[in-house]
């Protein structure tokens, strides 16, 4: 599928993208401070929180040129 920079850009700017990115960013939030008070408890629970983290960054960083 083709996206035009204006439409990504509009995507972007679009309450619900906006609303949905908040949402990762409190998640990502949420899941540093388990980590910070959980961390080495459970190794598997710590590498699940870590790739959680890892992956709601990845989608931060689009951007139109990926």
């Amino acid at each position: 599928m083709e996206v035009t920079k204006e439409e990504f850009v509009q995507w972007t700017e679009s309450p619900v993208t906006k609303a949905v990115f908040s949402t990762i960013d409190q998640r990502i939030r949420d899941a540093q401070e388990i980590l910070g008070n959980t961390a080495g408890d459970d190794p598997v629970a710590d590498r699940y929180l870590v790739g959680m983290i890892r992956a709601f960054n990845e989608l931060k960083g689009i951007d139109y040129d990926d």
